[in-house]
């Protein structure tokens, strides 16, 4: 579905990623964490988006994962956070592992939500060439994402 930008139609470039393409990156994710030899107290899991991946990052680094219900998009829209459930965290270092990167908003709420905390960011999508975090593919800021949970 095409977003609305004033009077004319604004057609963002659309890319799927495929369970198996999922699969991929989140291999490649891990490879990078366990290499890096960081020790980490939990997965920090933003609940819709960072599940998968956080589930495959606690299995295969037999973390537990703690959550937070975080959303900032309302259909294709950017939009005001909404907050749901979180956990109280008050220090250590968390993975805290997203679906997809695209500004760094979601990452800056979470760090005020829990300023004694520390955090690497993993994420399977990223539109910021040079963030600091960990990611399995970079997609132009101007795509829109489409994972496989959501074709369902």
């Amino acid at each position: 579905m095409p977003a609305s930008r004033g009077a004319y139609r604004y057609v963002m470039n659309k890319i799927q990623i495929s369970y198996e393409i999922f699969c991929e990156a989140a291999n490649q994710l891990f490879e990078k964490v366990r290499n890096s030899g960081r020790i980490y107290t939990a997965i920090l899991c933003p609940l819709r988006g960072g599940f998968f991946l956080s589930y495959v990052m606690s299995r295969k680094l037999n973390l537990p994962m703690v959550y937070i219900e975080i959303s900032s998009y309302k259909e294709m829209e950017a939009s005001d956070f909404q907050i749901g459930i979180r956990s109280h965290l008050t220090d250590g270092m968390f993975l805290l592992c997203d679906d997809i990167y695209d500004s760094g908003r979601t990452v800056r709420m979470i760090q005020e939500l829990y300023p004694g905390v520390h955090f690497d960011v993993a994420s399977i999508v990223s539109k910021v060439p040079n963030a600091d975090i960990l990611y399995g593919m970079l997609v132009d800021k101007q795509t829109w994402v489409d994972f496989f949970w959501e074709l369902i």
